[in-house]
C-alpha cells in the first residue's frame, strides 16, 4: 500500500488568509522509505541517522515519500533541508529538480515541475552522496582527523520542510539590532518578483499578540524595513530569556505571496576591553560543551538525539540550575531544534562549523556554505560566538579568512573567533598535559579569552576509561597504575573544576570543559549510567563553583602540611550579577567522611560585576591524614540549584625518621646549607663530605654542580665511598627545568602554544659521567610532572606515605615534582638494562638474541629484529601522527616528523656485561604510561655501596626559610612529604628491603 502523507489544514499553521494563498511551512518529518541505491529496504526516521555511523557507505542514500501538496493557490514550493549530508539531491516524481554541495548547513531547493500544485500528490525523494565520494575542497566534508570518531555515514540529520509560497519569496532575512537607539533593521533579499511588494514586519509575543508592526513598498530584491521598540520590547539574556517573534510578511494587492517567522530577541554581545559585554554590561561567559555529530555515533545518542524533553531536563537544566549561562555545540551547529531550547529557556550559544585540525575547502565551497550557516545562527538570540573553524592553521587559515573577509560585511557585528577572541585549548591535569597554571592573569594576552577545552579525562558511564586511546596512559600519569572507579570519577571531577575556577579567577572573558555529550572514542559523557536516567556525575556538582554568577574559589595548589599549622586561605570572590551583594562564606576542614574539624563563618559584600581576593586564617588539624578544606556559599543564588562551594584536597603529615637512620652519620657538603638545616632539625648528625666517620653521603645542588663539571675531587669521594660499602644519595641532578612554557626568571612569559603546549624538537641532550662507567643522560622534554609514583618492583619510597602525598607537592606552579628532562642511566649490568627497557615495552628475550632493535620517536618506542626496519618504523609514526591529529596539546609537545632514533639492544646488553653496576632498581615513575624513571638506585654488588640518583625537585622543600612564600608561585616551598621521601631514598640506600605493590 503506498504511504500518502496527508496535510490537513487543521493541524498546520493558521492560514494566513481567509482567501488567498496559504504560504505556509508544513514538517515533513517522520518515516520515510530509504535505502542505499534507490533499493528502499529500510524504514527510517527523519531526522536520524538510519545507517552505521561509524561507516562511510559506499552508494548514494536515497528517501522516498509520497506527499499531498496542500491545497491553495500557492504557486511555487521550496524544500528545505536543514540538515542533508552530503551533497543533496532532490526528485520529484522520479525527475531531479535540484542539487546542491554540502550539507552541514541548511540547503534550499526550488521544487521546480509542473506536478508541484496545490493538492497534487507527488513522489518526493532525496538522495545523498556518501562521505567518500565527496570531494575534500567540499566545506562539508568532515575532515579526516574526525572520521574515527564521528558520524560519518550519510543522512537528514536535520528538519525536512515543505514551503510554499507565491511568486516572490524571502530568500535571507536578517536582523542588524541598533542596541543604543532601541531598533532593529531588517535586511532582506527577495526572490522573484520585487516591484510593487508590500512588506510588511510584525514582533509578536509568544502568545502571538502584535506588539510592534512596520509596513513598506518595497522595489528591488534588496532592501531594509525599520522597527523602533523603544522600551516596548525587554533585553533578552540568560537570565531572563525574553523571547519574540518576527513575522515578515509579502504581498501584493491581492494576496500574501510569502511569509517567515523566527525568533526574535534584543541583545547586544561584544568584546571591550578583553571581555564580553551583554547588553552593555561586562559578562562572563560560564559554559559546558556538547558534540552533538559525535554523540550521534554512539546509539544511545542516536535514540536521544532529538528529544528536545530528554535535552532540556538533561543538559539545559543542569547547566541553568548551576549557574551556566552558555552552551557550546562543538564542530558542527545542533539540530535548530535545540538552539530554539536555548532562545526559550536563556542559554548562549557558541556556535561551530565543522572544521577540525585543518580546513581544507577551497574559498569557493567557504563562500558558498557559510552564508545560509550564518544565516541560520541569526535567527536565534541565544547565537552569539561564531566559531568558523577549530585548531586550523598556516594557508588554510588564510584560505578560511579570505571568504570571511567577503561574507563578514553582509552581517551584523558579531564576536568572531580569532578576530576578536583567543580560543584557549590547554588539556592541563588530563589527557595530553600536565598540571599548567602558567598564567596569572587574562590580562596577558592580546584579547579576549575563551577557554573552550580542558578537562579531557574522559570516564564512561560506570567511571571506567573511555574510549579515547589516550585516556590510560593519563589516569597511568596521573593515578598510577592502580586506580578505582571511585578515584578516577573525583579525579575527573577535581580537575575540571579546578581548572575552570583557576580560568576564571585569571578573569578570561568565558570558559567552557569539555565535553557534556560526545561519542564513546571521543569524549564519552557526564552520566552514569543509561543516559535515559540522567544521573550526572559528580563533576556537575564540582563545577557549581565555576558556574555560579556569585560564587567563591579556593586560590591555593598546595596539599602537604604539617600538623596544627596555620596557613592564609586564599579566597578568589566573584559577583557576576548586576548589583551589590553580601556573600556568607562557610569554611569547613573536614575528613572525606564528612567530620568537620573545624568550621568558622565569614560575611563580606561585592559590589556588581565585581571580584575579590581575601585571605582568611584557618588552622590545620592536629591529626595526620586527608582532609578537605571547602569554602561555601552559604547564600547562593535563587537561581541556582545545587549548593555553591569551591574544596581542595590536603594531607596533613608528618616525616619521620626511620629507625636505620637515627644512629646515622651523615656526610654533607658544607655548601648543601639545606641539607645540613634539614638533618640537623631531625636530631640527624652530620660530619664533612669526605669526612671517614659518615655513614652515607648525601649531596644535592652544590655537589651536583660539581658532577656537571666533571670535578674529579668529587667523583673521588663517590667512588671511595662506593668502593669501601657507604652508599651516596644524589639528590636535584641534572636540569631543574620546569619547560619551555613556565614563566621565565625574570617574570615573563612566552604564551607559546595557546591550543597546546610548546613543541621540543631537537630538545638539547647531556650526559655525566658517575662512577663505576655509569652514565648518566638528562633528554630535554616538553614539561615537567606533578605526579610521582612507586616503581612497579620497589615501593620502598613509599613507606609511610599514602600514594595521593606525592600528587603536587607545595610551591611551582601545578605542585611540580620532576622537571622536564627524562633521566637516562646507563654502564649497568645486563639485568639493569634490561629492567630500564622492559617498561618501555621491549622484550627480554629477544634483547638476548642476534638481532633486535628500538626505535624511538618522541618518548613513544616500537622494536624489530630487523635494522632499520621501515615498515616498523613507519607504524610508529603513523601511530604518532595518529596521535597528534587527534589531539592539539599533544600536537604542541611532540613532533611526528622528529627523527627516529635507532638502538641496536642486542649490542648495548652485551656491552652491559662489562659494567661495574650489577643492578639497576626503578624507585619511582612518572609522565604518560609511567615511563619516566626520576629516581633510580644502582648496586655495584656485595660489600659495596650503593648510588641512589634523584631529579626530583626536593631543594626549597626539605628545611624552613629555603623555599619561597606562599605568595611565590615560581618557587618550591617547604614540603613534609617531600622530606619524607628523601629520608626514604636515604634509608633504602642503606639497606631498606625492596617493598613491590
Amino acid at each position: 500500500m503506498r504511504r500518502v502523507l496527508r496535510l490537513i489544514p487543521f493541524l498546520l499553521f493558521p492560514l494566513l488568509m481567509a482567501t488567498g494563498l496559504k504560504a505556509q511551512d508544513v514538517s515533513l518529518n517522520g518515516e520515510w522509505d530509504a535505502g542505499l541505491g534507490r533499493n528502499y529496504n529500510l524504514k527510517a526516521q527523519v531526522p536520524g541517522v538510519p545507517l552505521d555511523p561509524e561507516k562511510m557507505p559506499t552508494e548514494r542514500l536515497w528517501y522516498k515519500r509520497e506527499i499531498n501538496l496542500p491545497s491553495g493557490d500557492w504557486t511555487s514550493a521550496t524544500l528545505v533541508l536543514k540538515g542533508a549530508r552530503f551533497a543533496p539531491q532532490v526528485y520529484v516524481n522520479g525527475a531531479k529538480v535540484s542539487e546542491t554541495n554540502g550539507g552541514m548547513g541548511q540547503t534550499f531547493h526550488a521544487l521546480k515541475l509542473d506536478a508541484v500544485k496545490p493538492g497534487q500528490t507527488v513522489t518526493l525523494e532525496i538522495s545523498l552522496a556518501p562521505l567518500k565520494s565527496l570531494p575534500t575542497t567540499d566545506a562539508s566534508y568532515i575532515p579526516s582527523a574526525d572520521h574515527w570518531r564521528s558520524n560519518v555515514s550519510s543522512c537528514l540529520w536535520d528538519d525536512v520542510v515543505l514551503r510554499t509560497h507565491g511568486a516572490t519569496q524571502v530568500k535571507r532575512l536578517t536582523p542588524f539590532l541598533d542596541y543604543a537607539s532601541r531598533s532593529v533593521e531588517f535586511r532582506y533579499e527577495l526572490s522573484g518578483k520585487s516591484q510593487n511588494v508590500k512588506a510588511k514586519a510584525e514582533i509578536l509575543d509568544l502568545s502571538g499578540k502584535v506588539l510592534l508592526e512596520e509596513n513598506k513598498t518595497v522595489n528591488g530584491s534588496n532592501g531594509s524595513l525599520n522597527v523602533a521598540f523603544g522600551n516596548k520590547l525587554k533585553d533578552w539574556s540568560p537570565e531572563q530569556p525574553n523571547l519574540y517573534k518576527v513575522r515578515f510578511t509579502l504581498s501584493d494587492d491581492k494576496k500574501i505571496l510569502d511569509q517567515t517567522e523566527r525568533n526574535f530577541g534584543v541583545k547586544n554581545f561584544e568584546v571591550r576591553d578583553k571581555r564580553f559585554f551583554l547588553n552593555g554590561e561586562e559578562y562572563q561567559v560560564r559554559a559546558g560543551t556538547v558534540v552533538w555529530h559525535r554523540w550521534m555515533r554512539d546509539e544511545e545518542g542516536r535514540q536521544l538525539g532529538y528529544d528536545t524533553a530528554w535535552f532540556k531536563r538533561a543538559v539545559i537544566d543542569q547547566l541553568k540550575d548551576r549557574g551556566a549561562n552558555t552552551l557550546r555545540f562543538h564542530l558542527g551547529n545542533p539540530p535548530e531544534r535545540f538552539l530554539d531550547l536555548c532562545d526559550k529557556h536563556g542559554l548562549l550559544v557558541q556556535y561551530e562549523w565543522s572544521f577540525f585540525h585543518g580546513m581544507p575547502a577551497s574559498k569557493e565551497s567557504l563562500l558558498e556554505q557559510w552564508p545560509g550557516w550564518l544565516d541560520e545562527g541569526l535567527k536565534h538570540p541565544s547565537v552569539s560566538l561564531i566559531h568558523p573553524y577549530n585548531e586550523t592553521h598556516g594557508k588554510q587559515l588564510d584560505t578560511a579568512w579570505a571568504a570571511l573577509d567577503e561574507i563578514v560585511p553582509n552581517y551584523p557585528k558579531m564576536v568572531l573567533e580569532e578576530r576578536d577572541v583567543i580560543h584557549i585549548h590547554k588539556y592541563w591535569w588530563s589527557l595530553f598535559e600536565n598540571v599548567g597554571l602558567y598564567f596569572d592573569s587574562a590580562e596577558q594576552f592580546p584579547k579576549a579569552i575563551m577557554v573552550d577545552e580542558f578537562g579531557g579525562n574522559y570516564l564512561d558511564n560506570k567511571g571506567d576509561l573511555g574510549g579515547y586511546k589516550t585516556v590510560k596512559s593519563a589516569y597511568f600519569r596521573f593515578l598510577g597504575r592502580s586506580n578505582t572507579a571511585e578515584e578516577r570519577l573525583r579525579h575527573h571531577a577535581v580537575s575540571n573544576a579546578r581548572i575552570a575556577e583557576y580560568w576564571r579567577t585569571l578573569g578570561a572573558a568565558g570558559f567552557s570543559p569539555f565535553n557534556i555529550l560526545g561519542s564513546y572514542e571521543d569524549g564519552n559523557h557526564w552520566y552514569l549510567g543509561p543516559l535515559t536516567d540522567i544521573r550526572p556525575m559528580p563533576v556537575w556538582n564540582a563545577l557549581t563553583a565555576a558556574w555560579s554568577p556569585r560564587s567563591l574559589s579556593i586560590d591555593m595548589w598546595d596539599r602537604n602540611f604539617a600538623p596544627g599549622q596555620e596557613i592564609d586561605l586564599p579566597l578568589a570572590l566573584f559577583n557576576d550579577e548586576g548589583k551589590k551583594a553580601e556573600l556568607n562564606i562557610r569554611l569547613t576542614v573536614e575528613d572525606r567522611n564528612g567530620k568537620i574539624y573545624s568550621e568558622q563563618y565569614r560575611k563580606l559584600v561585592l559590589a556588581g560585576r565585581s571580584r575579590d581576593r581575601k585571605n582568611f586564617p584557618l588552622r590545620m588539624p592536629e591529626r595526620q591524614g586527608h582532609y578537605i578544606i571547602k569554602a561555601e556559599l552559604m547564600n547562593r543564588p535563587a537561581t541556582v540549584k545545587y549548593p555553591v562551594y569551591s574544596d581542595w584536597e590536603v594531607r596533613v603529615f608528618k616525616a619521620e625518621t626511620p629507625d636505620i637512620l637515627r644512629s646515622k652519620r651523615i656526610g654533607v657538603d658544607p655548601a648543601d646549607k639545606e641539607l645540613t638545616a634539614f638533618l640537623s632539625g631531625l636530631g640527624i648528625e652530620t660530619v664533612p663530605f669526605a669526612s671517614k666517620k659518615a655513614d652515607l653521603l648525601l649531596a644535592s645542588e652544590s655537589v651536583w654542580e660539581k658532577v656537571k663539571a666533571g670535578d674529579k675531587k668529587t667523583l673521588k669521594i663517590f667512588r671511595k665511598a662506593i668502593a669501601s660499602g657507604k652508599s651516596v644519595v644524589l639528590l636535584d641532578a641534572g636540569p631543574a627545568s620546569y619547560g619551555k612554557q613556565y614563566p621565565k626568571n625574570d617574570g615573563s612569559s612566552d604564551l607559546g602554544h595557546l591550543q597546546g603546549v610548546e613543541k621540543v624538537t631537537n630538545g638539547k641532550t647531556e650526559t655525566y659521567d658517575l662512577v663505576g662507567g655509569t652514565k648518566i643522560t638528562f633528554r630535554e622534554l616538553a614539561e615537567a610532572e606533578s605526579h610521582i609514583h612507586a616503581a612497579l618492583a620497589d615501593s620502598s619510597l613509599w613507606t609511610g606515605v599514602p600514594k595521593e602525598n606525592t600528587w603536587l607537592w607545595n610551591g611551582l606552579r601545578g605542585g611540580l615534582i620532576a622537571p622536564a628532562h627524562d633521566m637516562e642511566l646507563s654502564g649497568l649490568s645486563q639485568q639493569a638494562f634490561v629492567e630500564q627497557w622492559l617498561v618501555r615495552g621491549a622484550e627480554e628475550q629477544e634483547m638476548k638474541s642476534d638481532s633486535y632493535y628500538a626505535f624511538e620517536l618522541q618518548g613513544y618506542y616500537a622494536f624489530s629484529k630487523k635494522k632499520n626496519d621501515k615498515q616498523v618504523q613507519k607504524k610508529l609514526r603513523d601511530k604518532v601522527i595518529f596521535l597528534v591529529e587527534d589531539a592539539p596539546a599533544l600536537a604542541g609537545s611532540v613532533n611526528p616528523h622528529a627523527k627516529i632514533n635507532e638502538l641496536d639492544l642486542v649490542k648495548a646488553y652485551r656491552q652491559s656485561l662489562e659494567a661495574e653496576a650489577e643492578n639497576l632498581a626503578p624507585l619511582a615513575n612518572c609522565g604518560k604510561s609511567l615511563v619516566r624513571t626520576p629516581v633510580a638506585l644502582v648496586d655495584f654488588g656485595q660489600g659495596k655501596g650503593k648510588l641512589l640518583v634523584s631529579q626530583l625537585l626536593t631543594a626549597g622543600r626539605l628545611a624552613e626559610g629555603f623555599g619561597g612564600r606562599p605568595e611565590d608561585k615560581d618557587l618550591t616551598r617547604y614540603d613534609e612529604v617531600a622530606r619524607q621521601l628523601v629520608l626514604n631514598m636515604m634509608a633504602r640506600a642503606l639497606g631498606v628491603p625492596t617493598v613491590g605493590i
